[in-house]
């Protein structure tokens, strides 16, 4: 274990990855974490694996992953998020003053809201540097920018209920927010530190991640000539 302490804050790193799920089921809609097998929601509830339907949070990194679940999930986008909850459930599990580097998978219309809300970030990045008289190298100087951004937002994951071909189902709505609390800004600070560490790698996800890729990458070199 790898504690960072901020002022007043600590915040714990776990040796393995506090992993959360997103189960965006009809009759979910919330974070959980555990094995829950075989329970509904309520006895999920009952026994303590779940952690409600929102959580915000600073962020440490984001990974664009290609993952293999089976049955139900074969060589699919997702995005790996890390970052430490600052309200939810996911933080009032830690008295007031602490909290703890957390992750989870983000699929399908969650992934893109992300993706969406991150253009924006990254849409400033490219003004600032036209602005700015294109100085430097204008992919370095962006992404550089785009991280700045945001580690200057705390973000909310929330579970929003939908309709869809097969029925209801939740995805995940993301907004962003100007630090306000002091332990907003001190789990921002925190999470600069963690940035690029490998507190912020799950060594399971990263060989899903390179099977999937040879997978997919032997299969296209098997394609003929030509072929669709």
């Amino acid at each position: 274990m790898h504690i960072i302490q901020i002022d007043k804050f600590a915040f714990r790193v776990p040796e393995l990855p506090a992993r959360y799920r997103a189960n965006c089921s009809k009759d979910w809609g919330c974070f959980v974490h555990g094995d829950t097998k075989g329970l509904n929601s309520a006895k999920a509830e009952k026994a303590g694996l779940t952690k409600g339907d929102f959580v915000e949070m600073a962020l440490c990194d984001v990974h664009q992953r290609v993952l293999t679940f089976e049955p139900h999930y074969l060589n699919e986008e997702f995005v790996e998020i890390w970052g430490i909850p600052t309200a939810g459930e996911m933080k009032t599990q830690f008295p007031e003053q602490a909290s703890e580097l957390s992750t989870f998978l983000l699929h399908r219309r969650s992934k893109d809201n992300l993706g969406r809300l991150l253009e924006v970030f990254s849409k400033g990045a490219f003004m600032d540097w036209v602005q700015g008289g294109m100085k430097g190298d204008p992919n370095s100087i962006t992404a550089e920018k785009i991280q700045q951004a945001q580690f200057e937002h705390i973000f909310r994951f929330e579970f929003v209920s939908t309709e869809g071909s097969y029925g209801p189902y939740y995805f995940l709505e993301i907004t962003e927010k100007q630090p306000e609390t002091d332990l907003e800004k001190a789990a921002l600070e925190a999470a600069k530190q963690l940035a690029g560490t490998s507190f912020c790698t799950d060594p399971m996800l990263v060989e899903n991640d390179k099977q999937c890729r040879n997978r997919l990458s032997a299969t296209q070199n098997a394609l003929p000539e030509g072929g669709n």
